[in-house]
């Protein structure tokens, strides 16, 4: 059921015939430098020599069809347009196990969701929230030449006169280890310096709002 508490556009590195970067700062993500950090091999192979998988995991076409059903329910509040969508996100289902058990996972998950949320304690001021910002050396203050930061907020929510993150998230259940990795979420730190760096708006925390796995 869900549980309430209180990445980006693909980039690629580019250079000059002589191998130095070119006079325009690249536009980074924070996946980015984390797949830098997690394995330098990978981040060349997804990000210099745009390598990727024919098909994402279950799980991340999963997350990506539900994330797009919240997107639409906070902007509309309109439950049947809303499985509407996901219906045709998997038009494909009568011939494809995958998509169709995708489809009823969706289904269930957002009806479950709308019952459960049917009034927000929040006023939506934004989705899908782009932004774009330089990368500065936090000992010296200089801005990075080679280097900027792009990226994208689910929403941010007004709730008694403070402005928070509303970040979507599904997983297949919850526990301590999950809950202690959000307080970790470098992704979330970054983000919310960036909203206020950018547009002047004070951030007091983050939304997570995680949907769980039906398990049926």
């Amino acid at each position: 059921h869900p549980t309430r508490m209180r990445e980006a556009p693909q980039t690629r590195f580019m250079t000059s015939p002589k191998g130095d970067s070119m006079a325009t700062p690249l536009l980074t993500t924070y996946t980015q430098w984390q797949t830098f950090r997690n394995c330098r091999r990978a981040c060349h192979w997804r990000y210099v020599r745009e390598l990727v998988p024919r098909s994402g995991a279950p799980a991340q076409h999963l997350g990506t069809l539900v994330h797009d059903a919240l997107q639409h329910w906070h902007q509309h509040r309109d439950l049947e347009a809303m499985l509407a969508r996901i219906d045709q996100a998997c038009a494909g289902r009568a011939a494809d196990d995958d998509q169709r058990q995708r489809w009823h996972l969706a289904r269930a998950m957002m009806q479950g969701y709308a019952q459960c949320y049917a009034e927000e304690a929040f006023r939506v001021v934004a989705l899908e929230t782009p932004f774009e910002m330089p990368i500065r050396n936090p000992a010296t203050g200089r801005i990075s030449r080679r280097f900027r930061l792009a990226g994208k907020v689910d929403g941010i929510v007004e709730e008694h006169g403070q402005y928070f993150l509303l970040e979507h998230k599904t997983a297949s259940h919850l526990d301590g280890d999950y809950l202690e990795r959000l307080w970790l979420d470098l992704q979330i730190s970054l983000y919310s310096r960036a909203l206020e760096t950018i547009h002047g708006v004070p951030i007091a925390g983050v939304i997570y709002n995680v949907l769980c796995k039906a398990q049926l």
